[in-house]
């Protein structure tokens, strides 16, 4: 007998989050639940506002009518689900079949604000944390393992920026920094941060993610000036592949909640490893039960990487499952409504 129950979360998140210039005071989403003899498995479903290309009626729509297929046991035709229900149901059944690795290092790279001890302890200089340089730190293209961290930039001027990212390499010496401008920058603002950076500075930069709205013009500073790329939106935008695998681009971000299905997931890391690039799992602002899910999958299809899952900060409480060190209170599962069910 199969049965799929769906539950709706609505999660406060914390004051001053915006999204794409609008601001986000709760994050709403859905976790499906499917159930065959013993055997169970979850999935979050969350579309990302502003940046997913469904709504989250749509994506509840569509999951409904999704699980009401698998319970009478016929193929889910997952090509055609949006992304975010895609994969929600793919690692639910992944996690029933048993198929999603239990084993997790739970570590991620952490997101800093400009504040040098604040990243310290983070860093586990201070605390002796998770976040510490390790075997996993560095990813495949690094000769020795060292701390890294994400700085958002292209929020303030590019003065500010380059003498925030300049204070965090000064301060801690084996530091590595993948920045993230979000398309704010215009080519000529890029070429000033990074032509205003020493070379021993550049050099401790794993790459910059999606600097410029077009990202031809990206794609034209990097090769012009040496910048390493990373690709998020992209990946998923575009589809000119010498755009994609160009050898500028360093790095591919792969966020499943906007991807698609786990064989989707898993077939763009692999794809990214024979192009001889690095695959980095990233978050779209999950709660605590997708993000520990991301961290299994990480752990499985990327275990030299550090994933990029240091989001749950913008939440005041965690989802049925806990994040080590977290100190959120936990909401069950059974706590949230349960909008769907089906047994067959």
């Amino acid at each position: 007998m199969r049965q799929a129950r769906i539950y709706q979360y609505t999660l406060p998140v914390t004051a001053g989050l915006f999204l794409r210039d609008q601001r986000l005071t709760q994050r709403e989403g859905l976790v499906v639940e499917l159930s065959e003899g013993a055997q169970r498995g979850w999935g979050e479903i969350a579309p990302l506002p502003g940046f997913s290309q469904e709504t989250f009626a749509e994506a509840r729509h569509a999951l409904i009518a999704a699980t009401a297929v698998w319970c009478d046991h016929r193929n889910i035709a997952m090509p055609q689900l949006p992304p975010s229900v895609a994969w929600g149901l793919s690692i639910a059944q992944a996690e029933l079949d048993q198929r999603l690795p239990t084993p997790s290092s739970f570590q991620t790279v952490p997101v800093c604000t400009g504040d040098p001890d604040a990243l310290f302890a983070a860093l586990g200089h201070v605390s002796g944390g998770p976040h510490s340089g390790g075997p996993h730190s560095g990813g495949p293209h690094s000769d020795d393992p060292s701390d890294e961290a994400k700085v958002k930039v292209g929020e303030y001027e590019v003065a500010r920026d380059r003498l925030m990212v300049t204070t965090l390499l000064d301060a801690i010496p084996h530091l590595r920094l993948r920045l993230d401008a979000n398309r704010r920058w215009r080519p000529e603002q890029l070429a000033a941060f990074w032509c205003g950076l020493s070379q021993a500075h550049q050099a401790r930069i794993s790459w910059i993610e999606e600097p410029c709205r077009d990202p031809y013009q990206s794609l034209a500073q990097a090769e012009a000036l040496g910048v390493p790329l990373a690709w998020d939106e992209t990946l998923r935008d575009s589809d000119d592949t010498g755009l994609k695998e160009s050898d500028r681009v360093r790095t591919w971000v792969i966020k499943p909640t906007m991807m698609g299905d786990f064989a989707q997931v898993s077939q763009s890391v692999t794809r990214a490893h024979a192009l001889g690039k690095i695959a980095v799992i990233s978050s779209s602002l999950e709660t605590s039960l997708g993000l520990t899910q991301l961290s299994r999958v990480a752990s499985s299809l990327t275990p030299n990487v550090v994933p990029g899952l240091d989001t749950l900060g913008v939440f005041e409480q965690q989802l049925d499952r806990t994040w080590p060190g977290a100190n959120q209170p936990l909401i069950p599962l059974d706590d949230q409504p349960l909008i769907w069910v089906n047994t067959l």
